[in-house]
């Protein structure tokens, strides 16, 4: 949740910036929109590859669930 709401953030700035001629601002909205996207992608990732391990186990322990630890 909290990527989505940089990727809000640096949008706004990047439009602002774009509203009133600042490259600056508009370039450092750019970098934390597309920020955000990249750490929200890893997380992504991240909680699939979980998922993914998990499932293993499962399937490895002949379908008993794994310890909730």
């Amino acid at each position: 949740m909290k990527h989505k709401i940089q990727q809000a953030v640096g949008c706004a700035r990047e439009k602002a910036g774009v509203a009133t001629g600042n490259r600056r601002l508009e370039a450092s909205g750019r970098a934390q929109r597309r920020s955000a996207q990249l750490r929200s992608a890893a997380s992504d990732v991240r909680l699939r590859a979980r998922r993914v391990a998990r499932e293993a186990q499962v399937r490895l322990r002949g379908g008993r669930p794994a310890d909730p630890r």
